[in-house]
């Protein structure tokens, strides 16, 4: 069983208390396309780029989260790289972040 907090929170977008499904009722959002409409709750399998962290996140056992729709897919927040050829191919360690 699954549970989706509709608290609202000070910051993010509210809760519409609808659930964006597929025809099949069971899609990914990820293959919805442009249907949902931020607040929404949905399930994708990239939490990272459909979830509005301000809210309450769950996981399935399918390796697939629900959560609320924050109305777009959100940007990379790490640069790819420019080429193969690039000069600089080392790796840089950034405070903080562990691999």
């Amino acid at each position: 069983m699954l549970a989706i907090s509709s608290f609202t929170s000070p910051k993010g977008v509210r809760p519409t208390g609808n659930a964006c499904l597929g025809q099949n009722n069971d899609s990914l959002v990820e293959y919805i396309g442009n249907h949902c409409q931020a607040g929404d709750t949905i399930a994708t399998k990239h939490p990272a780029y459909f979830c509005d962290f301000n809210h309450a996140v769950a996981f399935s056992t399918f390796n697939s989260a629900m959560c609320i729709y924050p109305g777009k897919q959100a940007e990379e927040r790490v640069s790819a790289a420019t080429s193969a050829s690039s000069k600089d191919q080392t790796a840089r360690l950034v405070p903080g972040v562990f691999i």
